[in-house]
């Protein structure tokens, strides 16, 4: 049995249900996962990421950071109860928008564990107004963007104290992030809707790259997942996604895990999709 102190530490922020998006009838948020965190969710991309590290390894203990710490622990003990699973699962309260929440996440973690091995930034919240107003577009860079900068900058510390070299950080972005697919007539990402959705993932692949610039020399590396589109109840229809393709949330929980896992270190600081290294 792998004791706690031998075992790598996971913090995911953001929601289970919901990084596999493509259009949304209103707001919702998308609560974090956290060492390998999972937040406020019991399905979902999150979940599906959390479960299949805890399945896949013992050498894994899984922090569910949620906002709501009663659906962290429904989440945990589900995990827990899952049949095979070999990792392990904890739960933290935090609300990335939040810089009290933020610290005192960062200070149950050191006061548990002393250290980070892994934080991956899966908090979100998605907007389909038409037009897009600045309003939504300020919350969801807050959630999107500056929340993930406020967690990275507060986890930077226990990082640096991974005992599991190259520690690491791994933004989920998504496709509708990619300039080139925004602009490319043939993509089924040219569509003017999701506005301000497609602007915050830009803006945290930029980022994603400016962390892998400034922590390389520091021996952490930065890498961004894209889970791809996926069915899940963060769209409201599911059922019509998986008549359009879309993959099942446990294919892109699948895909966010295999980069947290994965023995490519050159791809850090670049987007890790479905098909490979997604464009800019």
């Amino acid at each position: 049995m792998v004791s706690l102190v031998e075992k790598k530490i996971i913090l995911i922020t953001g929601s289970f249900e919901s990084n596999c998006l493509p259009q949304l009838p209103t707001q919702r948020k998308i609560e974090s996962l956290l060492i390998e965190e999972y937040t406020g969710a019991n399905q979902g991309i999150g979940y599906e990421a959390a479960k299949n590290l805890v399945l896949s390894s013992s050498e894994y203990h899984v922090v569910l950071g949620s906002r709501n710490s009663a659906n962290g622990e429904t989440a945990a003990r589900q995990l827990e109860s899952t049949p095979g699973v070999r990792g392990s699962v904890a739960t933290t309260q935090i609300d990335v928008t939040d810089e009290t929440s933020v610290k005192d996440a960062v200070s149950r973690l050191e006061s548990e564990y002393g250290r980070l091995d892994v934080l991956v930034n899966n908090a979100g919240i998605v907007s389909m107004a038409q037009p897009p107003t600045t309003g939504a577009l300020r919350r969801v860079l807050e959630t999107n963007v500056v929340g993930a900068l406020g967690v990275t900058e507060a986890f930077l510390p226990l990082l640096k104290r991974a005992i599991h070299k190259p520690a690491r950080i791994v933004f989920v972005s998504s496709s509708m992030g990619s300039i080139t697919h925004a602009g490319d007539p043939t993509s089924p990402y040219y569509t003017s809707s999701a506005t301000e959705y497609k602007v915050s993932k830009a803006a945290l692949n930029m980022l994603m790259t400016m962390y892998a610039v400034r922590l390389k020399p520091e021996g952490i590396l930065v890498f961004g997942a894209d889970p791809g589109l996926c069915a899940t109840n963060f769209t409201g229809d599911p059922a019509s996604l998986t008549a359009r393709g879309a993959a099942t949330p446990t294919d892109g929980g699948d895909r966010i895990a295999a980069v947290i896992k994965t023995d490519k270190l050159e791809d850090a600081g670049k987007v890790i999709g479905v098909y490979g290294i997604s464009p800019w």
